[in-house]
């Protein structure tokens, strides 16, 4: 995808799908950035701070992806809530994936892997009886 062209519909649909599948495994809300982060001269990973603390913030937690073609970088940035059911280590190999994917010209399919592997990574929540308990999901698209 060149910079500056829009998702198809079907592109758009698969990273829906991606979103909803991602909140129904674990419970957390899912957003995706793609686009530039050079603005005012931030890092990815500040820009990437800044937008998830402008997002809604959820009871259950908050996952954002970004990621910025122009630079060839990607992160995935979590907010206190969601920061103790996904590890540094679950982002870190999501974005290893994902960043495989992009560098072989599948923007999409990156972010649709790196959605499945954080939903798979997410430590279940637990009542205080120590089981799992049920999630409930509310997807929010950006």
């Amino acid at each position: 995808m060149a910079a500056g062209e829009a998702f198809s519909f079907i592109a758009q649909q698969r990273i829906d799908d991606a979103l909803r599948g991602f909140t129904d495994q674990s419970g957390l809300v899912a957003s995706v950035y793609v686009g530039s982060t050079a603005d005012n001269g931030l890092s990815i990973d500040a820009f990437a701070q800044r937008a998830l603390a402008a997002l809604p913030a959820h009871e259950a937690g908050t996952v954002l992806v970004v990621v910025d073609p122009g630079r060839r970088q990607s992160v995935v940035c979590t907010d206190p809530a969601a920061r103790h059911r996904v590890s540094d280590e679950s982002c870190a190999l999501a974005t290893l994936s994902m960043t495989t994917s992009f560098g072989a010209g599948d923007l999409v399919g990156g972010i649709v892997i790196g959605l499945r592997m954080l939903g798979d990574a997410c430590t279940p929540v637990t009542t205080t009886h120590g089981r799992p308990e049920p999630t409930s999901s509310t997807v929010t698209r950006r």
